[in-house]
């Protein structure tokens, strides 16, 4: 890996959106751990987030060093579920917007009226 390809881009909890620390590993700990040496001067905005350590980064001279939330990215499967596409998660997270917005009930009541009350279909849950 180098400087400018972060590991967190590989994390299954970055990608599904449920990464504890945003954007960033190295960003959080540079933040709460910021770097005590002296200036580097070769280093353009060594005093900054994201430009300490890049310990996520890896480089030459130090490994990557993963979050303690780091989980290998395996890719979702995409699903219909009361007939709106979700992705569910290797480690059974599921996403769906239509959950975040209103709530299960509501998508069941709203599929249960654009089908007559028909429960015979293909769902997933």
């Amino acid at each position: 890996m180098s400087c400018d390809r972060c590991i967190c881009r590989d994390c299954m909890k970055w990608w599904s959106s449920r990464c504890p620390y945003g954007e960033c590993w190295d960003d959080h700990r540079a933040k709460n751990n910021p770097y005590p040496g002296p200036e580097r001067r070769l280093w353009t905005k060594w005093n900054e987030p994201g430009e300490q350590a890049h310990w996520c980064r890896g480089g030459s001279f130090y490994p990557v060093t993963e979050c303690p939330e780091y989980v290998k990215y395996q890719k979702p499967v995409v699903l219909t579920c009361f007939g709106e596409n979700i992705q569910k998660w290797p480690d059974g997270y599921i996403q769906c917007g239509l959950i975040e917005l209103h709530g299960c009930e509501w998508c069941w009541e709203r599929y249960m009226k654009m089908n007559g009350g028909n429960t015979d279909d293909n769902d997933t849950r």
